[in-house]
């Protein structure tokens, strides 16, 4: 899930839930906008079956003493041991669901209170409970102290104000633009360059999200640091920041002068390579359009005068350059159809783009004899739901039922893991590329942030970051939705780390919310674990038999 964690922000729960608190009314914090409904002939969920054991007040979510970061309102969920009593917290009714689960959606409690109090009663038998936690400061909490003194010559008109606010970003502008280089360092560890998965993370700002992707190896001009994130020269015009740890100094080092000569294209046995000599690793950027790729090269200056085109070549139509600026080509190869896949290799001084050909589709078996990579999402980390089960957990059975059905419609499947234990992030599209994986698949189940109301929008919803991977994005969310049965929350372009490799389609599936009680309870049955798989397979036929069709 891309909530609650490292993956990033993800969505929801059920549309038609029951109100989780009575009382006063909380104030909704923001939420996402709710899809269309569920589909009128989807299957319902499986009854969350009944339990009626001792009473014992277990909260999942927030921990004792967490800090929670909404303004006003949150949830608040676990077990009680027993479907058949009732809950309060802090004096509002909260719903309990037949195996004793409970999701409760409260005003925050007051600054001089921090503690939610659970009380419990079934007839005569009662239990109680004291969580603290900890509430951000919100603004209008603290009195206000003296007004500054005004600097002489200060503006005071708006304009005045605008106009010195820019006048300090020239300024601030000009001294980036005009710094020399530091240093030299090189991106990545020389170990780690022969494989180009290992790529390392560009920011637009420290701490930012992921925009650029670089192959260790490459040197470039040192111009800051700060703290974590050093600030690196691609080109005279723009400046980006890496990790410090992702970088080593080089001492004496110069940058090389990398000059682009004669391209040239040749067949593959995977499709179709374009090779651009440069002389020396460059940073670089590729923006996918519908019939094309496009590299920007930074750091270098074109010369190429011929582009030699191999005879049997039936992917790439032409390839065009243009230098912009004074260290910075641009290559566009125009492809005949969509991409399926690419990948950047250096070799022999030379970058090397591999076009990935489309693989041959029969249409009365559009899987078999090709490869998907399924990854059950996690450990490390990921959600819990309200009586204890672990995403990590849960998604390993479905992911197991998605593997026996695509070999049943004649798919090779590579699993990520088939254990509980925990396998890195980054490992998961390396173990897809080095298996030359047509097709990725991440399973997970999803969760809300703080301050977002669980019982608007809870369904299913799918994510992708590359192009060529939206069409199978949207393929695979139809088939989830059509057999799970849940609230359509759609189709999502995200930056997440297992979804950024190029070789293949790749996306990521948010099945269904682990922390509501209904979904949760569902996710343990066998039923539904089938049914989130069929979605997946449904998908995943969907999209190739489509894709030999164009």
């Amino acid at each position: 899930m891309p909530l609650l964690r490292d993956l990033r922000a993800g969505l929801a729960l059920p549309l038609a839930a029951a109100i989780a608190c009575a009382g006063p009314a909380a104030t909704p914090a923001p939420a996402p906008v709710p899809a269309p409904g569920r589909p009128a002939t989807a299957p319902p969920l499986p009854p969350v079956p009944e339990v009626d054991g001792p009473l014992a007040i277990r909260v999942q979510y927030p921990s004792a003493n967490q800090q929670i970061t909404s303004r006003d309102s949150n949830f608040i969920f676990g077990s009680i041991g027993s479907g058949r009593a009732s809950l309060t917290i802090n004096g509002h009714p909260a719903r309990v669901y037949p195996n004793g689960a409970f999701m409760g959606w409260l005003p925050n409690p007051p600054a001089g209170a921090p503690r939610y109090e659970l009380v419990v009663a079934r007839g005569s038998d009662t239990a109680r409970s004291t969580l603290p936690i900890r509430l951000i400061g919100l603004i209008g909490d603290q009195k206000p102290g003296p007004a500054p003194r005004k600097p002489e010559n200060q503006p005071t008109s708006r304009a005045d104000t605008i106009a010195a606010l820019n006048a300090r970003l020239d300024s601030l502008r000009t001294r980036i633009a005009r710094t020399d280089p530091i240093g030299v360092v090189q991106i990545g560890q020389p170990s780690a360059a022969a494989d180009t998965d290992r790529t390392i993370i560009g920011k637009p700002i420290p701490g930012g999200t992921y925009k650029w992707f670089f192959t260790p190896g490459t040197l470039v001009p040192l111009m800051e640091r700060t703290g974590a994130s050093v600030r690196v020269r691609l080109d005279d015009d723009l400046d980006v920041w890496l990790d410090s740890a992702e970088v080593r100094d080089m001492p004496g080092a110069v940058v090389p002068r990398r000059v682009m000569s004669n391209m040239r294209v040749r067949g593959s046995s995977t499709g179709v390579d374009v090779i651009m000599p440069i002389g020396q690793r460059a940073a670089y950027f590729i923006e996918e359009g519908d019939r094309s790729i496009t590299v920007t090269l930074y750091g270098v200056r074109g010369n190429t005068d011929i582009i030699n085109y191999a005879t049997a070549d039936s992917m790439v139509r032409t390839v065009e350059w243009k230098q912009v600026g004074t260290e910075r080509a641009i290559v566009t190869v125009n492809l005949r159809a969509a991409p399926f896949g690419y990948l950047v290799l250096w070799e022999n001084g030379a970058l090397v783009l591999k076009l990935r050909g489309r693989p041959a589709i029969d249409p009365n078996r559009p899987l078999a004899g090709l490869t998907i990579a399924v990854d059950p999402g996690h450990p490390p980390i990921g959600s819990t739901g309200p009586t204890g089960l672990y995403e990590a957990n849960a998604v390993l059975p479905i992911s197991m039922r998605l593997k026996r059905m695509l070999e049943e419609r004649g798919a090779r499947v590579i699993m990520t893991r088939t254990t509980e234990a925990a396998v890195a992030l980054g490992d998961r599209p390396i173990i897809a590329r080095q298996a030359n994986a047509h097709a990725f698949v991440s399973i997970h189940l999803n969760a809300y942030p703080d301050g977002v109301n669980p019982f608007l929008a809870a369904g299913t919803g799918t994510y992708f970051f590359r192009t060529h991977s939206e069409p199978l994005a949207r393929e695979v969310q139809r088939g989830m939705v059509s057999q799970m049965g849940l609230v359509d929350l759609g189709v999502n372009y995200d930056n997440l780390a297992v979804v950024r490799g190029t070789w293949y389609p790749a996306v990521l599936c948010e099945g269904a919310f682990v922390i509501l009680p209904d979904q949760e309870a569902a996710l343990r049955t066998p039923e539904f674990q089938e049914r989130y798989a069929k979605g997946v397979a449904d998908g995943l036929e969907n999209y190739f038999r489509t894709l030999g069709a164009r």
